[in-house]
C-alpha cells in the first residue's frame, strides 16, 4: 500500500496533502479497501492476491479511495439513497481515473468501464456523483443495466461511511452488519435520547470536520490540478468537474428570498413590548384592571410586493420549472415569510411576456399551484419582464416593489439599465456555463437538488 501511494505521489503531486492525510491501517473487518475520512483500511491478504494478480489494482484502489474523499463523497452518505449514491460515486470516481490516462492505475478491465461510461454519459452529459445520483434515482427502470455493472466500479466498502451512531444502533439491536455496503442497510434514524443523543452530537461534529479539512485539501487540489493539468497536457476534465461540485458553496434559497422583505406592522398581540410588574400589579389592585395592555400589533420584515419571473423558452422548461415554483411556493407561505396580503405577480416570459397571474392571498397561490400550466417555449429576452414590471409601477400596481426573481437559463439578453428594486438572476446547476450577470443584479446558482 505504501507502495501504491509512492507511484501515484509521483504521478500526481497536487495530491500530495491527500496521498499522505491518512494513516494505513491493516484491518479484517473490510472485505477489500474501507475509508471514512480519517483512516484507509485495507485487508491484508485481499491486497496480496490483488497485487500478484495485477500489478497496479492496489494503485487504483488507493486512487479511487482518495478520490472519494476530497469529492466529499463519504460525508454526504447520511442523506441520500445509499443504494445509488454507492453506485453514482464510483461511476464518477473511475470516470475521473479513466480521463487521467495514467500508466500507474491502468487496469485490464478498462476497456469495459470506458464502454459503460460512454453510454451512460448519454444519459448523463456531465458525470458528477451528484448528476450521476439523481440519475439513478429518478429512472430506476434504466438504471438497472448500470447495477448488473456495478460490480466492475466497486474498490472500496462503503459501509465505513456510515455514521458511527447507526452503527452502534445496529448492534444494540442486535442487527447483522456485513461488509457488503450494496447488502447491509443498517438503518437507524430514530433519535436517541439523554447521553447517546450527546454522543449523535459529537459524532456529526466529528464528520462535519472530517469534511471541512477535506474541503481543504480539495482545493489546494483543484489550485494545483488546474496548473499541473495544463504543464503536462493530460485530461483531467471530470477530475475538475467533480472537484467544482464538491467545493460549490451550497445555498439556503429560503434565506436568500428573505432578503427582499420589508417592514411592515401587522394585528398581533405583541408580548416582548409591555411591562409586565405594571400590568399584574393593576390586576392585584383594581381587579382585573390592568395598568397597561399589551400592544396590538408589531412590526415584522415579511414579504408584501414581489415578483417571480419565469423563463420559459425551450431550454429551461418542464419538471426545473415547477421545482422551482413550488420551493418559492412553501417559503412564501410560511407563517414567517409574507403578509396575509400580498401583491405577488408571476410573470412568464420567452422572446415576450406570455402570461402574468397576480395572486394577494394563499388561497390564490394554493389555486395557482394546483395547475401549474407554461406556455411560451420561444426564444430568450430579459428586457421585456423589466419593460412590463416598469409599466405596472407607474400604473400604480405596487406601491413599494422591493424585488423581482427571474429563474432562468441565462441565455438571453440582459438589461442596460439597472432597475429602481432589487434583482435576482437564479440559475439551475445543470452545467458549468453559467452567465455572468450585469453588475447591478445579484447571481444565484442553486443544484437541481436545492429546489
Amino acid at each position: 500500500m505504501e507502495y501504491a501511494r509512492d507511484e501515484l505521489m509521483i504521478s500526481m503531486r497536487f495530491l500530495d496533502r491527500a496521498l499522505f492525510r491518512m494513516p494505513l491501517v491493516a484491518a479484517d473487518s473490510v472485505a477489500a479497501f474501507g475509508v471514512d475520512g480519517a483512516t484507509m483500511y485495507y485487508n491484508p491478504e485481499y491486497v496480496l492476491h490483488a497485487f500478484k494478480r495485477e500489478k497496479n489494482a492496489c494503485t487504483r484502489a488507493f486512487l479511487h479511495m482518495i478520490l472519494h474523499c476530497i469529492f466529499s463523497h463519504p460525508f454526504q452518505y447520511e442523506k441520500l439513497d445509499r443504494e445509488c449514491w454507492d453506485l453514482a460515486t464510483d461511476l464518477a470516481v473511475e470516470q475521473s481515473i479513466l480521463d487521467l490516462n495514467l500508466k500507474c492505475v491502468e487496469l485490464e478491465r478498462d476497456a469495459s468501464l470506458k464502454r459503460t461510461l460512454s453510454h451512460l454519459a448519454q444519459k448523463v452529459p456531465i458525470l458528477t456523483a451528484e448528476k450521476i445520483y439523481r440519475w439513478l434515482y429518478e429512472n430506476p427502470e434504466e438504471s438497472a443495466e448500470f447495477f448488473r455493472e456495478e460490480p466492475q466500479f466497486m474498490w472500496d466498502d462503503h459501509l465505513k461511511w456510515i455514521p458511527l451512531k447507526e452503527n452502534e444502533a445496529g448492534e444494540r439491536r442486535n442487527d447483522s452488519i456485513t461488509t457488503d455496503t450494496r447488502t447491509a442497510m443498517v438503518g437507524c434514524h430514530e433519535a436517541d435520547t439523554g447521553e447517546e443523543g450527546e454522543q449523535e452530537d459529537i459524532d456529526e461534529a466529528l464528520v462535519g470536520q472530517r469534511q471541512g479539512d477535506w474541503q481543504d485539501v480539495s482545493q489546494h487540489a483543484k489550485t494545483d490540478l488546474e496548473m499541473f493539468s495544463h504543464e503536462q497536457g493530460y485530461g483531467a476534465g471530470s477530475l475538475l468537474l467533480n472537484l467544482n461540485a464538491a467545493l460549490r458553496e451550497k445555498y439556503d434559497y429560503g434565506e436568500f428570498l428573505r432578503k427582499f422583505a420589508v417592514l411592515g406592522e401587522e394585528m398581533h398581540v405583541n408580548d416582548d413590548e409591555f411591562d409586565y410588574i405594571y400590568y399584574t400589579y393593576g390586576l392585584q389592585m383594581y381587579k382585573n384592571m390592568p395598568l397597561v395592555e399589551p400592544l396590538e400589533y408589531r412590526e415584522n420584515k415579511r414579504i408584501r410586493e414581489f415578483v417571480i419571473a419565469i423563463d420559459t423558452s425551450g431550454s429551461c422548461q418542464g419538471k426545473t420549472v415547477e421545482r422551482f415554483l413550488r420551493k418559492t411556493y412553501n417559503i412564501l407561505k410560511s407563517s414567517e415569510s409574507y403578509f396575509e396580503r400580498v401583491n405577488i405577480h408571476i410573470i412568464q416570459c420567452d422572446e415576450k411576456i406570455q402570461r402574468d397571474v397576480k395572486v394577494t392571498t394563499d388561497e390564490e397561490f394554493e389555486k395557482y399551484m394546483e395547475d401549474v400550466e407554461l406556455c411560451g417555449f420561444g426564444g430568450t429576452d430579459f428586457r421585456p419582464v423589466f419593460e412590463y414590471v416598469d409599466g405596472l409601477i407607474r400604473r400604480h400596481e405596487f406601491q413599494d416593489l422591493k424585488g423581482l426573481i427571474y429563474f432562468t437559463d441565462g441565455q438571453g439578453t440582459f438589461p442596460e439599465r439597472m432597475p429602481d428594486y432589487q434583482t435576482a438572476f437564479v440559475f439551475v446547476q445543470e452545467g458549468y456555463s453559467i452567465p455572468e450577470v450585469p453588475i447591478w443584479a445579484i447571481r444565484l446558482v442553486l443544484d437541481a437538488d436545492e429546489i
